[in-house]
């Protein structure tokens, strides 16, 4: 959740009327109670120990909201983000002379040095990994040259050096891992449904 109070106060406005039985409530406490690790879990949430109760009501008055409010459109809006979900792997070598870039280029596309070596002899970019392999990171976290490189592209492909930001870059996409749409991703998308809610409430009530 948004740590606005405002943001809180319209949640909670929201789901003061949603109904819940004993057994979803004892289902639910049990899926905490048999989270491993759930106590440090809890502590990372500041779900103090006195509270712990109210706060899992109020995580499943919550749940339940989104799944009254988006249950049926998280799987279309699954469709919307899965190009920004799916995850690559890749690797980089950070450059600033073309002549030198391309001509590394050419070493590694005709396998007379591995990439992870170039990187660790001639990548330039000081934080750079040393072998230059990223990831896995999700598309929509890339630099936006990137994902529009790889999206779409096949494992192993190889680009010639091009300009990325202040640096000539080699590129080559390593491994593409599909996301999965099982419960752990349909609860996060939900949870993004919900923030932009929020975020829609909020605007709304000060443009009003």
């Amino acid at each position: 959740m948004l740590p606005s109070s405002s943001y809180e106060q319209i949640l909670d406005s929201v789901i003061a009327s949603i109904d819940y039985t004993q057994e979803e409530w004892e289902c639910f406490l049990q899926q905490f109670l048999h989270k491993k690790n759930y106590q440090t879990w809890l502590k990372q949430q500041g779900v103090r120990s006195e509270t712990f109760e109210t706060w899992v009501k109020r995580e499943l008055a919550i749940r339940k909201f989104q799944q009254r409010q988006w249950g049926k459109k998280v799987s279309s809006y699954f469709l919307d983000r899965k190009h920004q979900l799916d995850q690559v792997v890749f690797s980089l070598v950070y450059l600033q002379d073309r002549n030198v870039a391309q001509e590394l280029y050419f070493r590694i596309a005709e396998g007379e040095q591995s990439l992870a070596e170039v990187a660790h002899i001639y990548s330039e970019k000081a934080d750079a990994p040393v072998d230059g392999k990223v990831g896995p990171i999700e598309l929509g976290k890339l630099h936006p040259e990137l994902a529009r490189l790889f999206y779409g592209a096949r494992s192993g492909q190889l680009w010639e050096p091009f300009v990325l930001d202040e640096w000539i870059v080699i590129a080559r996409l390593e491994e593409i891992i599909p996301i999965q749409f099982d419960d752990l991703v349909r609860q996060f998308l939900l949870n993004e449904l919900l923030e932009n809610w929020l975020q829609e409430q909020i605007c709304q009530r000060s443009s009003g």
